[in-house]
């Protein structure tokens, strides 16, 4: 009995300090101060600071702790995510010219006026701004001019085009590829325009005539037949085949000219233009191979 009265009375003093201790350490001001507490005081004090304590305890452990492995994984994840890019210039001069000197030639549906309109829709002019946006996509600057050339006279087209193009050239003496996008004629007897199929896309045929009544005529032909070449080499059976005639065709302003026929009339715009792109990729190769080598 003695035994557990020393127990009890260790237990009550262990309380008392305790007690104390927490009072101590939550009001030290009061307890400098000397002001009288009794048991009931100090007992609800001791209460509300374990109580305060074990607020903060279970706060800490809440409180959730960033994973510092999948943080890591963000941050790199974010450095690694950068802008794309878009293929830089090989000069910021014009490099290319495009023109056309039958600028109302026109594909299917278009057939109004056998084939020709004034509105640039379905014509060989929207052809053109397809060749120009691949160009520059490649980095390679362009001047698309889309003058109309073959109004009112048909006759006198070449005339009014070689004025449009030497005006160019002289604006823009960077420019040395120089390409006069028309489309063929179609056989009268023809029920569908020049087709093939690239990467399962069903595309107009391109040809190019040279003139070999133009003294650069050689340096013409050899740079028509590097494009064919390279356009047989890039999609198998798009290489287009080089039809000479007897004529100037405007073609001695530059060794770099191309006479470039996209389709016929009786292709569709939608196959003319995918040509375009295709034809866009080709020459791009071209010119940044010559450009490097230059």
């Amino acid at each position: 009995m003695e035994k557990k009265r020393k127990l009890l009375a260790a237990g009550a003093l262990s309380v008392f300090l305790a007690s104390t201790l927490f009072f101590l350490r939550a009001n030290p001001a009061q307890a400098m101060s000397g002001d009288w507490l009794n048991e009931e005081t100090l007992g609800r004090m001791c209460i509300e600071q374990v109580i305060s304590s074990s607020k903060d305890i279970e706060l800490k452990e809440e409180a959730p702790e960033k994973n510092t492995e999948t943080a890591g994984a963000e941050d790199k994840k974010e450095e690694n995510q950068e802008p794309e890019k878009e293929e830089a210039a090989i000069t910021s001069d014009p490099l290319v010219i495009i023109y056309h000197t039958h600028s109302t030639e026109s594909y299917m549906p278009y057939n109004e006026s056998n084939y020709h309109r004034e509105e640039e829709e379905g014509t060989v002019r929207e052809v053109g701004t397809v060749l120009e946006k691949e160009l520059k996509s490649q980095g390679i600057n362009v001047v698309h001019d889309k003058t109309i050339h073959d109004r009112p006279s048909y006759n006198e087209s070449y005339s009014r085009s070689l004025s449009t193009v030497q005006t160019l050239m002289k604006n823009y003496p960077s420019a040395i590829y120089i390409v006069d996008l028309h489309r063929d004629a179609a056989a009268a007897s023809a029920s569908g325009g020049k087709t093939l199929e690239i990467e399962g896309n069903r595309t107009a045929a391109f040809s190019l005539v040279v003139g070999n009544g133009n003294e650069n005529y050689v340096e013409l032909y050899e740079f028509a037949k590097k494009v064919s070449d390279k356009a047989e080499t890039m999609y198998r059976g798009f290489g287009g085949p080089i039809i000479e005639k007897e004529y100037r065709y405007n073609e001695y302003v530059s060794s770099r000219c191309l006479l470039l026929e996209v389709g016929n009339n009786k292709n569709t715009i939608d196959e003319a233009k995918l040509s375009a792109e295709y034809f866009g990729k080709v020459l791009a190769e071209v010119i940044k191979e010559e450009q490097k080598g230059s």
